[in-house]
């Protein structure tokens, strides 16, 4: 959830709650009613694995447990929360396995409603246990799996809506609150917690948190106030950066690329240079190169049943930029040398329709690829980057071009490789948040390239810029589709 207001006062030290877990041991098929355990126990359940192109899901048994932050293991294990416990949970992909911690001090949901009564956005392994911050609770707690022993910290009153977990290059563990005034919470390997005041942020509220190393850290911020003209929701927000190593009870963090209007930007990382943002009320993905001072958009593929696909947060590994796409129920990678987009459905056949949206919130980069959870599709998932669907767009000679309103282009990419089954060809740019072209004309030679053996298809893009296209960079994007696979190449055009 995002965007809660509350009032909240500085404190330095945390109030710590410890409790010890009961085990329940649990192999059963279907659960408890509405998929809970009993409060402060352990339970062992078995997943069954689904696999189709790049994607592999593990359904957890029964009602519903609203998988939601995640963070992968060194082992190559898999910790996720789990909101319906509420509590977390620990994946073995070798064998499907999953052991659940719930949470002490909780309500154990009830039918027929089933409400869960927590929200845990922020996951994080440090100190030897598996943390989670839970939202609705005010509460940070810590789970050691060896013992199955709890430590819970209360925000309350000092960095209300604990949001985001990050282990800090000082050792310590650090955590957004989702609120205004500003704050981020530190916690020290003794439990003490220092809160900190941001300073000059205004109504911008931090979400996530990302370090670069022990000097440099970079915040992503929400506006969701209402104008005090229309009423309407500002649904702005920035990224900033700051020095974590002069961290004291008063930081100002530094608002970095000004100038450059933010859609409500839920997530920020760096990777190699630039900053990659996500924006949550668009169809598209931004970066920032650090060196040049610029911004480029790139857009995602669009989708027949919103407007909008809802990039929400943003993971890099080995000069791969992934993220979610909310709306569009896709995992999307970005190569950053090719710059080449793949998409993912995160189901089989995709989603046709906004029912059929299953609520992915939370990835977390690892092993080749990116896990992610499914809020309301009750699985937590893998895509892996090496996955080869047996063909690869490119782009071919020049991607990027300088045109007058009224002025045209022509572009081309290839496909290589072999397809047994028609590739539908769409377009995207970024006239406009939605990412559908509109006063930009972008026609491929063909709208479905056909199915061929082993061979390199070119498909030629003519570009037409219309007399009211406003001067600005435009990314436009030319997308192939196999149906759970897409790939996108881009072209760049200036309109001066």
């Amino acid at each position: 959830m995002i965007g809660k207001k509350a009032i909240a006062a500085v404190a330095v030290l945390a109030c710590i709650a410890v409790a010890s877990f009961g085990v329940y041991e649990a192999f059963y098929a279907g659960g408890l009613p509405c998929g809970a355990i009993p409060a402060g126990s352990v339970a062992r359940i078995q997943t069954s694995e689904s696999q189709f192109g790049a994607v592999t899901e593990y359904q957890l048994p029964g009602v519903d447990r609203y998988p939601n932050a995640v963070v992968a293991a060194a082992d190559g294990s898999v910790w996720f929360a789990e909101d319906e416990a509420p509590g977390v949970a620990h994946l073995f992909p070798n064998n499907g396995t999953v052991v659940e911690y719930a949470w002490p001090n909780y309500p154990t949901p009830q039918p027929p409603e089933c409400v869960f009564s927590a929200s845990i956005s922020g996951i994080a392994l440090w100190n030897g246990r598996v943390w989670g911050a839970d939202e609705y609770g005010n509460v940070i707690i810590g789970v050691n799996p060896s013992d199955g022993q709890s430590v819970t910290l209360n925000t309350s009153a000092k960095a209300d809506y604990p949001y985001w977990l990050a282990v800090g290059p000082d050792g310590d563990l650090w955590f957004t609150s989702d609120n205004t005034p500003a704050r981020l919470g530190r916690i020290a390997p003794d439990m003490s917690m220092q809160v900190m005041n941001l300073s000059g942020m205004g109504n911008d509220e931090p979400l996530t948190l990302d370090f670069v190393n022990s000097t440099l850290a970079y915040i992503s911020s929400v506006n969701i106030s209402q104008s005090p003209t229309t009423s309407i929701c500002v649904c702005s927000g920035h990224i900033y950066s700051f020095n974590p190593a002069n961290a004291s009870a008063t930081i100002t963090p530094r608002a970095v690329g000004t100038g450059f209007n933010l859609i409500l930007p839920t997530a920020v990382t760096y990777s190699d240079g630039t900053l990659w943002v996500a924006q949550h009320d668009a169809s598209n993905v931004v970066e920032y190169d650090i060196g040049a001072g610029t911004w480029t958009t790139y857009p995602t593929s669009t989708v027949s049943y919103v407007p909008v696909t809802l990039s929400l947060v943003t993971a890099a590994e080995n000069g791969t930029v992934w993220f979610n796409e909310h709306y569009a129920n896709k995992i999307g990678a970005i190569d950053q040398a090719s710059k080449i987009l793949t998409e993912y459905s995160e189901s089989n056949p995709p989603a046709t329709n906004y029912t059929q949206i299953q609520n992915d919130l939370s990835i977390a980069a690892a092993d080749g690829g990116v896990w992610f959870t499914s809020l309301t599709g009750n699985y937590v998932g893998f895509a892996n980057g090496a996955y080869n669907p047996g063909w690869r767009i490119a782009t071919v000679g020049t991607d990027s071009v300088t045109l007058s309103p009224g002025g045209n282009a022509s572009f081309a990419v290839s496909i290589a490789g072999s397809w047994s089954s028609p590739l539908g060809v769409t377009v995207s740019d970024t006239e406009n948040l939605t990412s559908i072209p509109k006063l930009i004309q972008i026609v491929p030679s063909v709208t479905s390239v056909p199915a061929m053996g082993t061979t390199t298809y070119q498909l030629g893009v003519r570009v037409s810029v219309g007399q009211a296209v406003p001067t600005g960079d435009y990314t436009l994007a030319v997308t192939l589709t196999s149906g759970v696979t897409q790939q996108s190449a881009y072209f760049f055009v200036k309109v001066d």
